[in-house]
C-alpha cells in the first residue's frame, strides 16, 4: 500500500499552526501568542528498490521539486564502482518513469512554499514508512506518513472531516426577529440560501447572531459571534460553535432557508456506561458529547472561544479518551503539534508545568499504545525538551519560573514566591517518564533516576510542614500556605506516606479553611485523588452536584467553569466579558475518566494493555454496566446486586474484588456470586 509521506511530525506541525491560527474574538482574529512552528519547505526523499522486471512509476507532489533515479550502467554490472559512475536520470513530478529491472536509487526533491512538502508514490514502487526523508541540515530518517492517507487523490494539506447538514429543530419569532435552536452545540459553518419563492430584485441582507445559549444569541451588541451578509444565492460562514442563531429582522429571516454544516471527526464508539442512577447516566451521555465536539484532528479545550491546543488541557483529554474511543492517532497529532521543532526557545504555551504535562503525556500514550515506533521517533524531542526544563534547576533540583515563563498550575490562591511545590511534583515525574522511556529504547537511565531521587528528598525536606500536615506551597516566601495542589499530587503520584496520606486527607481535602478548587482544570485531579482514596461518595456527591448542576440549567454540553451562585444574567460571563465562557468544554467530560477508571477500576498494568487490572467498586450504584477498549480488543463488566460478570476479549487481566485476586480468561465470562 502506498501512503503519502512527509517529514515526520510536519503534518502535525502544519496542522497545529492552522489550529492556533483559528482563534476569532467579537469580529477580530487571533493568532496564538506564543511561538508556533511551522513544518520543514524543502525536503529530500530517498529509497531503494531492486526491480526485478521493468516497471513503471509515478510521483506525485505537493510543491515543486523533480526526481532523480540513479542505477548502476549496464557495462559496470558485477563490479564495485562509486555511487558518482551510476547513471542518473531526472524527471519532472507527476510523469510516467520506466524504471530498469535493477537495483534503482530514487531521491525526490520537494519545496513547497505555502505548505507541507508530501509526495506520494505508486506503480512498481510505493511511498512508505520504509522511505527516508533529510531535511539537508539532519541524517535521513523515517519518512513521516499516516493511514488516513492512502489515496493519491487526497492532500494531507486538507485534514477529512466528517459532515452533516443540520436543520434546526425549533424557529422562534421573539424580539422582532426568529431565533433558530440546532438542538445541541455543534461546530458548523452556517448556511444561507435564498428562498426561491422569497426572491426579489434586491439580495436581502441579514444579520447571524450565534450562541452557545439562548441568552447569548439574542444579545444583539454582545454575542461573541456575528455575521452581516447579502444573500445573494447561497452563503457559508466560518466554521463556528454555536447551538443558536439570531436573525433580528423577521422579514429578511423569512426570505432564507437556514442550514448549518456540521462537522466533526467520526471516532468510533469504543467505551459505554450505564447505571441505576438517571442523573449519572445523564452526566455521562452529554460528558461524552462535550468530549467529542472538543476532539478533532486535536484535542482542544474549548470549541468556541479558545480553539488553540493546550497542552494541561491535553494531558486530561488523553486520560478521557481511553475510556471513550481509544484512538492513538489524536493523541500522536495533539502530542506532536504541541512539541513542535527543536530548538527549544519557549515552555509549551510559554507555561512550565505544560512543558512537563507534555513530557508525563507521553509515558501515559505508551501505556495505552506500547507504540515502540512513536518513542523512537519522538524520544529525541523528549529529550530535548527535557533538557531544556534542566536549565532552570536550582542547586535543590527544584525548577524555577524565568522572565517570560508562566508558572501556573491552577487559578486558585497558591503562594507562587520561589520554587513552588506542585511544580517540583511534576518535574519528578517527567523524570519518571524519561526513564521509562529511555528504558524501552535501552538507553541509559540512571541520572534522571538519581535527580528523581535527589528531588524526592528535597520535596520533603522543603515543603513538608509538620505543623500543618500538609505540603505547603512555597519555603522561600515563609507564609507556610497550603493549597490542595501539591497535596492533591503527592497523593496522585505516590509521593507521600500512608501517614501523610492521612494527614494530607484530615489537614487538606476535608479542611474548608484550605481555599476550595474553584476551576473544573483542578477539580479533574482533586476528585481523581478522592477516587484513588475509596472516597466514592464524596465523589459522587460532587459529580452530581457539579455536573448536575449544569444539567439543571439546561446544559447540552459542559462548561469551563461552573458557580451555582451565579444568576443567569452573569452565569456565562468569564475574563470580564459577558460571553467569553466556553459553554462546551474538554475538561468538562472528566466524569467519564473516574467512572471509568476508579469505578469500574479498569487501567493497564503493562504497555499497550497486554496486561490489565479490573477492580470494579461495589456500593456505588445498585447496579451497572460497561464496557472499554483494552487495546484492540474491549472488557465488558456487569454488577448486580446479585452477581459480577467480567468478559474480557483477551489474556491478561486480573480481576481484583474483595481483596481477593482472580484470572481472567480473554473470551470467557467470569462470573462471581455476590452474597
Amino acid at each position: 500500500m502506498a501512503y503519502w509521506i512527509w517529514y515526520p511530525g510536519d503534518f502535525e506541525i502544519y496542522h497545529g499552526m492552522r489550529q492556533n491560527f483559528s482563534r476569532e474574538e467579537l469580529g477580530y482574529e487571533w493568532p496564538a501568542y506564543w511561538r508556533v512552528d511551522d513544518c520543514r519547505h524543502n525536503v529530500k526523499f530517498s529509497a531503494v528498490y531492486t526491480f526485478t522486471e521493468e516497471t513503471d512509476i509515478c510521483v506525485k507532489a505537493y510543491g515543486i521539486g523533480h526526481v532523480c533515479m540513479k542505477w548502476k550502467p549496464d557495462k559496470f554490472e558485477g563490479q564495485d564502482i562509486p555511487p558518482y559512475m551510476y547513471e542518473a536520470k531526472k524527471f519532472r513530478l507527476g510523469q510516467a518513469i520506466h524504471c530498469p529491472a535493477k537495483e534503482v536509487s530514487m531521491e525526490v526533491i520537494v519545496g513547497n512554499m505555502e505548505g507541507l512538502p508530501c509526495i506520494y508514490v505508486d506503480g512498481g514502487a510505493a511511498s512508505g514508512p520504509d522511505w527516508k526523508v533529510t531535511d539537508y541540515a539532519t541524517a535521513p530518517v523515517p519518512a513521516g506518513y499516516n493511514t488516513m492517507y492512502t489515496k493519491k487523490e487526497q492532500n494531507p494539506m486538507v485534514f477529512e472531516y466528517s459532515s452533516e447538514i443540520k436543520a434546526p429543530v425549533s424557529a422562534e419569532n421573539v424580539n422582532g426577529g426568529i431565533l433558530y435552536d440546532f438542538g445541541r452545540e455543534i461546530t458548523a459553518y452556517a448556511m444561507v440560501e435564498v428562498k426561491t419563492e422569497a426572491t426579489t430584485d434586491q439580495a436581502p441582507a441579514v444579520t447571524l447572531c450565534y450562541g452557545e445559549s439562548r441568552t447569548e444569541a439574542l444579545d444583539v451588541d454582545y454575542c461573541y459571534f456575528k455575521d452581516d451578509l447579502i444573500v445573494e444565492n447561497n452563503c457559508r460562514t466560518k466554521l463556528r460553535a454555536f447551538r443558536y442563531i439570531f436573525i433580528p429582522d423577521r422579514e429578511a429571516a423569512e426570505k432564507i432557508k437556514l442550514t448549518a454544516d456540521f462537522e466533526y471527526v467520526d471516532f468510533p464508539s469504543r467505551g459505554y456506561f450505564t447505571c441505576s442512577d438517571e442523573r449519572v447516566n445523564q452526566i455521562w451521555k452529554v460528558a461524552e458529547d462535550t468530549f467529542r465536539l472538543a476532539s478533532g484532528i486535536f484535542f482542544i479545550d474549548g470549541v468556541k472561544r479558545d480553539r488553540w491546543i493546550w497542552s494541561g488541557d491535553a494531558y486530561q483529554s488523553y486520560l478521557i479518551s481511553r475510556y471513550l474511543f481509544f484512538d492513538a492517532d489524536v493523541c500522536k497529532r495533539t502530542i506532536l503539534a504541541l512539541r513542535g521543532n527543536d530548538p527549544v526557545t519557549q515552555h509549551i504555551n510559554t507555561i512550565v508545568d505544560y512543558s512537563m504535562y507534555w513530557i508525563m503525556s507521553i509515558g501515559d500514550y505508551y501505556m495505552m499504545t506500547k507504540d515502540d515506533e512513536f518513542i523512537r521517533m519522538i524520544y529525541p524531542k523528549m529529550a530535548s525538551m527535557m533538557a531544556y526544563i534542566m536549565e532552570q534547576i536550582d542547586d535543590n533540583g527544584f525548577i524555577y519560573g524565568r522572565p517570560g515563563d508562566w508558572i501556573f498550575v491552577d487559578w486558585s490562591e497558591i503562594d507562587k514566591e520561589g520554587p513552588v511545590c506542585a511544580e517540583q511534583m511534576l518535574l519528578a515525574k517527567c523524570y519518571e517518564a524519561m526513564i521509562a522511556a529511555g528504558a524501552q529504547l535501552g538507553l541509559p537511565t540512571e541520572a534522571y533516576a538519581l535527580r528523581r531521587d535527589a528531588l524526592l528528598a528535597n520535596i520533603r525536606k522543603f515543603y513538608w510542614n509538620e505543623e500543618k500536615g500538609a505540603f505547603i506551597d512555597s519555603f522561600v516566601s515563609g507564609k507556610n500556605h497550603v493549597s490542595r495542589h501539591a497535596n492533591i499530587f503527592a497523593i496522585l503520584f505516590d509521593y507521600a506516606t500512608d501517614k501523610e496520606v492521612e494527614s494530607i486527607v484530615e489537614n487538606v481535602l476535608f479542611n474548608d479553611s484550605v481555599p476550595a478548587i474553584t476551576t473544573p482544570y483542578f477539580k479533574f485531579y482533586e476528585l481523581e485523588a478522592l477516587s484513588k482514596l475509596g472516597k466514592f461518595d464524596q465523589v459522587l456527591d460532587q459529580m452530581k452536584a457539579y455536573w448536575g448542576g449544569m444539567l439543571d440549567k439546561g446544559a447540552t454540553t459542559f462548561w469551563e467553569e461552573y458557580n451555582p451562585e451565579d444568576t443567569e444574567d452573569v452565569q456565562y460571563d468569564m475574563y470580564g466579558d459577558k460571553y467569553f465562557k466556553s459553554l462546551c468544554h474538554a475538561w468538562g467530560a472528566s466524569p467519564v475518566y473516574l467512572i471509568g477508571r476508579y469505578i469500574v477500576g479498569l487501567r493497564p498494568t503493562s504497555p499497550g494493555y497486554e496486561t490489565f487490572e479490573i477492580a470494579p467498586q461495589s456500593g456505588v450504584f445498585k447496579c451497572y454496566d460497561g464496557e472499554f477498549a483494552v487495546g484492540a480488543e474491549s472488557v465488558k463488566v456487569h454488577l448486580d446486586e446479585n452477581k459480577l460478570e467480567v468478559l474480557a476479549g483477551r489474556d491478561g487481566g486480573t480481576l481484583l474484588w474483595n481483596k481477593e485476586v482472580y484470572s481472567l480468561k480473554g473470551g470467557e465470562v467470569f462470573t462471581l456470586n455476590i452474597i
